[in-house]
């Protein structure tokens, strides 16, 4: 049973006061930021004991996805993002009726594009963000692998049902094609939550996965079944009547409509069953859908000074250029990530490189919060080949670790997470950066025996650290 808020009895508690007993949601509990390195991340207080208060998890916060279908249902139609993104896309299907190639491969484009978002909804679905996700290309063009991913997954299934079929006789072929099509949620669910194509086609792993998540996986599957069942349903018995070019556009609009929404709920199991499957969920990045609120677009800070040398720059005064900058502005100060790039682009074609690894640090913060994570994975790549000694913060270090494991680069993310380690090792982003590389090792490095020493030393070091108890399940997990 869900705990209320003390305060707000209509309103779930998100956290509990060890000392008072209080349960607390967001609008009671007292906020603070940590400081120093992690001025984006904050502590929560009770507002009468000050006392700093425990998370209840997600448990206390989602319902059960069985009762939640109806917002799962309406999640397209809670932003304008899917709705435009549905609408667009099956209206530029509709002028490719032909089967030639050339319809045949954008209508398959086309496709890939809802794929694409709906995947990045599983994901932000799976994290706690129970928003739509907002379009743009770089949403779209980042980490287009998962596609490809999935139907190499597709392909390989299929490869195996002709070598059966084959070998063995059809009858097989089609049981194996009835348990494969059974496991290919668990299979998905594998691809987002480790980014390893080997892991969703390790029987071993995806099987203990759906013992895991247990009946509630059954009842997802048949969602999901009867989700995939919808448009060919709606194109043979709904609209075959009405005339080809709109019949097309209907079963378009709700085939893109019916992938979104089976993808949001494969994330919200993630984000369910996150304990069984061994998911780490932040309090901080949950989000519902009702608090979407709009915050207030503040003016470029940068926007004068990029007035003053975009002349420059264009005469190729790059030198004058640097030089406005630097007087207006104190270069570790700047905020701006449009002057930020600019400046960081100019110290790298004056081949200032010290004074641009320098800069590299604050340059890679400001990228890191504006979410770009392609970017700031070069930029870090680009200063520790210059210099291997280049040491961001270590709020920055952390988010690039947990990117290049996101980018199957997994040696690279160990190597960063230990990078933090020893660089801030009074940091409270240590322990948490000990858990991870020991997660790296065993769930996508295959070496458990590593896994154990890092986690079991971990213990030893932090025996009181609030991380334990997760610490300790998840080592009873390792095989």
């Amino acid at each position: 049973m869900k705990q209320p808020c003390d305060y707000h009895p209509t309103i779930t508690a998100h956290w509990f006061c060890p000392k008072c007993s209080a349960n607390l949601c967001p609008e009671c509990v007292v906020k603070r930021n940590k400081g120093a390195y992690l001025q984006e991340e904050s502590l929560h207080f009770c507002p009468k004991c000050n006392v700093k208060v425990e998370w209840f998890g997600v448990e206390n916060i989602i319902d059960p996805f069985w009762k939640q279908l109806s917002k799962i249902f309406a999640y397209p139609f809670s932003s304008f993002h899917p709705i435009v993104l549905i609408i667009s896309l099956s209206l530029l299907s509709s002028l490719f009726l032909g089967q030639d190639l050339i319809s045949l491969l954008v209508r398959g484009a086309l496709f890939l594009v809802v794929l694409k978002y709906s995947f990045e909804a599983l994901k932000a679905t799976a994290s706690g963000d129970l928003r739509p996700p907002k379009m743009s290309v770089n949403l779209i063009s980042d980490d287009f692998g998962q596609v490809v991913k999935q139907y190499v997954l597709y392909f390989l299934i299929f490869v195996a049902f002709g070598f059966l079929s084959v070998s063995l006789g059809p009858l097989l072929g089609i049981l194996f094609v009835i348990v494969a099509l059974f496991f290919i949620p668990s299979m998905l669910i594998l691809m987002v939550t480790t980014n390893s194509l080997f892991h969703a086609l390790n029987p071993n792993i995806f099987i203990r996965l759906t013992f895991r998540i247990g009946w509630g996986y059954l009842l997802m599957y048949l969602f999901l079944f009867l989700l995939a069942s919808a448009p060919a349903f709606a194109a043979q018995y709904i609209v075959k009547l009405l005339p080809a070019s709109l019949h097309f556009l209907l079963v378009s609009i709700a085939q893109s409509y019916y992938t979104i929404i089976s993808y949001h709920l494969m994330g919200y199991v993630i984000l369910q069953y996150h304990d069984e499957i061994g998911y780490e969920i932040e309090h901080d990045a949950f989000k519902d859908q009702s608090s979407d609120k709009t915050e207030p677009v503040q003016a470029d800070s940068g926007a004068h000074i990029l007035k003053e040398i975009n002349p420059l720059i264009q005469d190729g005064k790059y030198d004058d250029a640097i030089e406005v900058i630097e007087e207006m502005t104190n270069a570790a100060e700047i905020t701006s990530l449009e002057l930020s790039n600019r400046y960081y682009s100019l110290l790298k074609m004056t081949n200032r490189t010290k004074q641009m690894i320098e800069y590299g640090i604050n340059h890679i913060e400001l990228i890191i919060k504006a979410k770009q994570k392609n970017i700031a994975l070069d930029i870090y790549s680009e200063c520790m080949k210059i210099d291997p000694e280049f040491l961001p913060s270590a709020k920055s270090l952390f988010k690039i670790a947990e990117w290049l494991n996101e980018s199957g680069k997994f040696k690279e993310a160990v190597k960063t997470f230990n990078s933090l380690i020893k660089a801030y090792p009074e940091n409270p982003l240590v322990p948490k950066s000990y858990f991870r590389a020991a997660q790296l090792f065993n769930d996508r490095m295959m070496n458990p025996e590593k896994a154990k020493t890092i986690l079991n030393g971990l213990i030893k070091k932090y025996p009181d650290h609030e991380i334990l108890p997760q610490i300790e399940k998840y080592i009873t997990s390792i095989r």
